[in-house]
């Protein structure tokens, strides 16, 4: 093993500018290196969300968040409000939410944005059959839906109530004629019934109808298969009502299997909560 030693290094001479030069020295750095507010942070994207309960359609819309980076508390801040299913309560949540700011709103929730300031107006994506009503002029051509079409939704019942009773020939329809998606569907529905010779009788609810009411009506017009289109945003009720229509044998079809209808007819939730993203 060959050692090479190397030389002693010198002592550095102390001098008196030594400490005058080491202030210069801390000085240029300090004009240097940027200070806390010079620093570049990460954007944090601020989203709001606005939907009935937190279903698995907004634990799919969070998990494609992270997948695609964004994190609550690094670069990410959902502001979350749900409605319960009571519709009364959205336009308060849809005011509260405006003043937060949000980047985008993302909601499952049927809107009347015609009530927003257009100061505040956000880029607006709804997932399901929440198509906005008077969509503020200002929103930006970005704007999204993933709505399946009131013709698609209408035929996929229709095709579904002959199915469970092929002997139909009167069908009852429950929907809420302030939703324009439903009066689309309303219509569809009695228009590609009319070729078979299929009667479809619809309901109004949108005057806030009482179960009383529904189920009154249910009774007077008997028919073969009552169908609850997309507009009660209450599970109770929903329930309540095919529960009554079980007890008079007339079978029931609808949008969710807990409702303890015959037959349902939805979308994949999962699916759309994830490719909102």
């Amino acid at each position: 093993m060959i050692v090479t030693r190397l030389p002693r290094a010198r002592r550095p001479v102390a001098t008196r500018s030594a400490p005058f030069v080491a202030l210069l020295v801390l000085f240029a750095v300090a004009l240097v290196a940027p200070g806390p507010s010079a620093q570049t942070a990460a954007p944090v994207f601020r989203v709001a969300i606005l939907g009935a309960d937190p279903t698995q359609v907004w634990d799919a819309f969070e998990r494609r968040l992270r997948d695609l980076g964004y994190a609550e508390g690094r670069n990410l801040v959902l502001e979350r409000r749900w409605s319960q299913g009571y519709a009364d309560r959205v336009p308060g949540l849809l005011a509260d939410l405006m003043k937060v700011k949000p980047a985008v709103l993302v909601t499952d929730t049927f809107l009347r944005t015609d009530r927003i300031d257009p100061a505040q107006c956000v880029p607006l994506l709804a997932i399901g059959v929440a198509e906005p009503y008077g969509a503020c002029p200002i929103f930006p051509v970005a704007r999204r839906s993933l709505t399946a079409s009131a013709k698609e939704v209408s035929t996929t019942h229709l095709q579904l109530a002959l199915a469970a009773v092929p002997s139909a020939r009167r069908l009852l329809v429950l929907t809420n004629s302030k939703l324009a998606f439903l009066v689309d569907y309303a219509r569809e529905l009695q228009a590609a019934a009319q070729p078979g010779g299929v009667a479809v009788e619809v309901f109004d609810v949108s005057g806030g109808s009482s179960l009383a009411e529904v189920t009154g009506t249910i009774t007077r017009q008997a028919p073969d298969v009552l169908i609850l289109g997309p507009a009660f945003d209450q599970p109770q009720v929903r329930r309540q009502i095919v529960g009554y229509a079980a007890r008079g044998r007339i079978p029931a079809i609808g949008s969710h299997v807990a409702d303890g209808v015959v037959v349902a007819a939805n979308y994949d939730w999962v699916d759309l909560g994830r490719r909102s993203c």
